[in-house]
């Protein structure tokens, strides 16, 4: 599932990658870079240490090891083998350079562990969203097949169909020959610019989730033995044009402090965890507990937020232990249910589910995924292709009023955010933590914040999206079916 956001990317840079795509070698280990400070051995503590001076004013770039090429035009290091450059676009979305076919067209997309296929918009696309990318033309291409299938994927807020075709796809100094995917000759307006600026979408989920059967481009690395080990890695760098990695092939131990937690995937389609829990600070209240009671909505914020004084708050934590806690929380939410006003719309779920918000906001206008199966557990998904958390809306509707956020839009005042704790989440039998510079937006410039928690009134299972995947080194193993995280190491940015 990806969750497409408004926002305005960059040109990026591939001649470097085009260069040496040719000389990409059966068993490498490729790195796609979303930070730009890497040596040859993906070391990215080597470089941007100390602040150039000889650069035009208001820019600031680091020296570098003597073993990484930079470019005195463009103040950037030159890619090395397997690297790509992919941008962070205001914290919303990552995006990179791939090329298809003979010679190679290039396009844009997002590396998306929410689905599973590649599609790139074709030449006989007269969308206003095709017209305004690039489009794929395979009668250009001399390694060009066609598959003559059909192809639509339904998101919540758009569509994208087309035909499927077949092609050699380089991507990270890797050629992958005879690739499916698909050439798309209608999409709906959310893929228009200025709301989205990158090209198409390279899936990174498993094979069952493939629309039409096509084999995801990482599966086909796989079978090929075009990489070391079935695995993928996300380093996600947080700031405007900032960069960071993605690794084919394997992880960096240099990008993540302490040990891997890892997570058993319970459902291999997407890359499913089980959820234990939620808990805002040091609270004894499991909020994902507390939820499932949609009264229990309007407890006072101070029985919500009642220290949690003896539990060690890396460990789970029971949502009440005691009698009297019960008693007293019973006898709040009662009192508070009385005060409330019968009819109140904006407190009815019920009303929500009939009435979903229709505010334009890019928090709403996003690709929701419709349908699907139940979880038999509460469970969460890690999506590099959605930018925001989005959970059930008793849950976000209890984390909204918390944080002083409108349940609806997201909006919130700025003006007490040293006050806000952290988020703790518990994923596979391990918490985590969302810090508040993770889950709430500030744009500087209008002065502005919002939620990164949004409601999902489709969805069967939460979706942990780049707002929780920044703070963690991210790897996805495919094999064994297990996602890890660890605290990301990567403090360098470029604003």
């Amino acid at each position: 599932m990806s969750l497409l956001l408004p926002l305005a990317l960059c040109v990026l840079s591939i001649s470097a990658t085009t260069a040496l795509a040719d000389t990409a070698k059966t068993g490498r280990v490729v790195s796609i870079p979303l930070q730009r400070s890497f040596n040859r051995n993906n070391n990215i503590l080597v470089a941007r240490r100390n602040a150039r001076t000889k650069i035009e004013k208001g820019k600031a770039m680091m020296q570098l090891a003597p073993d990484v090429d930079f470019d005195e035009d463009t103040h950037d290091i030159e890619p090395d083998f397997g690297q790509v450059r992919l941008t962070d676009a205001t914290d919303t979305y990552y995006y990179g350079v791939i090329s298809v076919g003979t010679p190679g067209q290039n396009f844009t997309v997002t590396f998306d562990t929410g689905s599973a296929n590649m599609w790139i918009p074709g030449v006989r696309c007269t969308s206003k969203a095709c017209l305004q990318h690039n489009r794929y033309d395979h009668d250009l291409s001399s390694t060009y097949q066609p598959l003559n299938g059909q192809f639509a994927i339904q998101y919540g807020t758009g569509e994208v169909r087309g035909f499927t075709s077949q092609d050699t796809v380089k991507v990270g100094g890797i050629t992958i020959k005879d690739q499916p995917f698909a050439e798309t000759t209608s999409e709906d307006e959310v893929f228009e610019l200025p709301d989205t600026e990158f090209d198409g979408l390279f899936g990174l989920a498993f094979k069952s989730l493939a629309s039409g059967g096509l084999v995801p481009p990482m599966v086909k690395l796989i079978e090929e033995a075009l990489v070391d080990e079935p695995v993928f890695a996300f380093a996600l760098s947080q700031g405007h044009r900032s960069f960071g990695e993605l690794l084919l092939g394997g992880y960096n131990e240099m990008h993540y402090k302490g040990e891997l937690r890892w997570m058993r995937v319970i459902r291999a389609k997407y890359w499913q965890v089980s959820m234990e829990g939620l808990w805002y600070g040091d609270s004894k209240f499991n909020l994902l507990s507390l939820s499932k009671d949609k009264d229990l909505g309007n407890l006072p914020l101070d029985i919500l937020l009642s220290s949690n004084t003896t539990s060690d708050p890396h460990q789970p934590i029971q949502t009440i232990q005691h009698g009297r806690e019960i008693e007293a929380a019973e006898k709040a939410r009662l009192k508070a249910k009385s005060k409330a006003k019968e009819g109140d719309d904006e407190m009815n779920l019920e009303y929500r589910r009939r009435h979903p918000p229709t505010d334009s906001s890019p928090k709403i206008k996003k690709l929701i995924p419709t349908g699907g199966d139940p979880s038999p557990e509460t469970s969460a998904i890690m999506d590099t292709g959605t930018s925001f958390l989005l959970g059930d809306p008793n849950t976000i509707q209890l984390i909204s009023r918390i944080i002083g956020a409108d349940f609806r839009t997201g909006d919130m005042s700025c003006a007490h955010l040293q006050e806000l704790k952290s988020v703790w989440i518990s994923l596979g039998g391990f918490k985590f933590e969302i810090a508040p510079e993770h889950y709430i937006y500030r744009d500087h410039e209008k002065k502005t914040c919002s939620s990164a928690w949004v409601p999902s009134y489709d969805s069967p299972f939460w979706v942990l999206g780049d707002s929780f995947l920044r703070a963690y080194y991210a790897v996805f193993d495919m094999k064994d079916k297990k996602v890890g995280l660890a605290p990301i190491n990567m403090p360098l940015k470029h604003f």
